[in-house]
């Protein structure tokens, strides 16, 4: 048997537990989550905190040492880094030289892959169609919404500052042009 009997239990407090068992903390103020993360040299939600002006620059300088150290890592492999202020000669060179077309396709590929895309074409203008409804880019390159226009130019700048193929059939990027399949 136990120790007490059921009358004879000691009462627990359940109002300051959590389901772990462990004692909940009161929500802290603004200004004592301030002094934490300070005492923990970290960087504050207050925008214009003096005390986290010297941590956030040097989460700048560190930012643009990675970034230089990219592009120096691109221009020893001689690839270039994408940069249209960049005076390397792989870099000039690549701005200035024209793109290869992709080899053509065999008709009988074409009619196969033809066949493969019929269901998903209705199942693609539905999805573009919802996507249009509640106000978001349907990422197609053709639509005529300036919504769509808008979102594939800027998801096509992301992808070129990340050195990944943009979904654009016409560019002339060497990264999107290597990179297109000959479908």
């Amino acid at each position: 048997m136990s120790e007490y009997s059921d009358s004879q239990q000691p009462e627990r407090d359940y109002s300051r537990q959590s389901a772990s068992g462990a004692a909940v903390e009161p929500a802290l103020s603004k200004m004592e989550q301030r002094e934490l993360a300070h005492s923990r040299d970290r960087i504050c939600k207050y925008r214009r905190c003096e005390v986290c002006a010297p941590l956030r620059e040097r989460r700048h300088l560190k930012k643009v040492q990675r970034k230089a150290d990219a592009q120096a890592e691109l221009h020893a492999k001689g690839e270039p880094c994408s940069q249209l202020s960049c005076a390397v000669a792989a870099c000039v060179e690549s701005r200035d030289s024209p793109t290869e077309a992709p080899d053509p396709v065999a008709p009988e590929a074409r009619k196969e892959h033809a066949q493969d895309l019929e269901g998903d074409l209705e199942q693609r203008l539905r999805g573009e169609a919802e996507r249009h409804r509640v106000g978001l880019p349907c990422g197609s390159q053709d639509c005529p919404s300036k919504v769509c226009i808008d979102g594939f130019a800027r998801e096509r700048v992301r992808r070129h500052r990340a050195h990944r193929p943009c979904r654009s059939t016409t560019c002339s990027n060497p990264i999107c042009v290597s990179g297109r399949s000959p479908s």
